[in-house]
């Protein structure tokens, strides 16, 4: 097994055990999914709104077609 692999391994199994807990415990704020919507202001409209909101679509659509394509974008 390549160090990398390993690594990935590990961070998988380290956001598990973060995530996990805090899918169970219901409280608001803790999971990823609830950061990324308050980080990129997906809920509300704060200062700079629309910004985040094009980073985060920017980001995502980039990410999808970087797997999608093996790489060649």
């Amino acid at each position: 097994m390549s160090p990398y692999l390993a690594a990935w391994i590990f961070w998988i199994l380290m956001f598990l055990a973060i995530e996990l807990p805090a899918v169970v415990n219901r409280r608001p704020g803790d999971t990823l999914s609830e950061l990324v919507w308050r980080v990129f202001a997906v809920r509300g409209k704060p200062v700079g709104w629309q910004l985040r909101r094009l980073a985060l679509g920017l980001g995502l659509a980039w990410l999808v077609a970087h797997l999608a394509t093996g790489g060649a974008v």
